[in-house]
């Protein structure tokens, strides 16, 4: 009997993060289909989970609460993605954007959704300037490493239109593309080295047709 008591535990918060992700899982197979977040009520997505309403207030406390759970996952995977170059541990620009780009690419509904939510409610609104922030924080840093001399609100102002840049262009080339990957990621990276030029020991910029 003790050890079956000592097993409760542990089964039960398996089976939390279980029900936990399905909710998590349904919002997302919706928003596949072409769902607006907006659109979607606690019902649908309790309907699709296989869990009552009850048990999805269990888990989240509105679908602000879902949104911004799911957006801390995306968030996870883009920080590890980017956080090698952004802090100077390695040069090799190109196979970091690449990685960025697969980060939002398995997060694409969640993105779809926080640019959506974003528009409307304050609460994610500040989730997503603060995603930006830690990678504006960041590429302030490179940009300095590159040019000790830059000023610092020049730094700043190079960061922040870098950073949000590249959301915007992952985003929309991931939703309406007019170019292949490649093309995107070599475009985007030409933009990066303009602030931030690769070192002879780093791997050099991706080369671009002709050259």
């Amino acid at each position: 009997m003790p050890s079956v008591l000592s097993r409760r535990p542990g089964g039960a918060d398996e089976q939390r993060r279980r029900t936990r992700e399905r909710i998590e899982l349904a919002t997302i197979e919706l928003l596949a289909e072409g769902h607006a977040f907006a659109g979607l009520s606690i019902g649908d997505i309790s309907a699709r989970a296989s869990v009552s309403r009850p048990t999805f207030y269990t888990y989240f406390a509105d679908k602000r609460a879902l949104v911004l759970a799911l957006g801390a996952r995306l968030e996870v995977d883009v920080r590890e993605a980017a956080k090698e170059w952004l802090q100077d541990r390695t040069d090799d620009l190109p196979t970091t954007l690449r990685a960025v780009l697969d980060a939002f690419a398995a997060h694409r509904e969640t993105v779809r959704a926080v640019v959506e939510a974003a528009t409307y409610d304050e609460d994610v609104a500040a989730f997503w300037r603060e995603f930006h922030a830690w990678f504006i924080d960041n590429a302030v840093g490179r940009a300095r490493s590159a040019d000790p001399d830059l000023p610092d609100e020049d730094a700043e102002a190079l960061a922040h239109a870098l950073v949000w840049m590249t959301e915007r262009a992952f985003t929309e080339h991931l939703e309406a593309p007019r170019a292949g990957d490649e093309a995107i990621l070599r475009a985007v990276e030409r933009l990066w080295r303009s602030v931030v030029p690769a070192t002879d020991e780093g791997t050099a910029a991706t080369p671009t047709p002709g050259r």
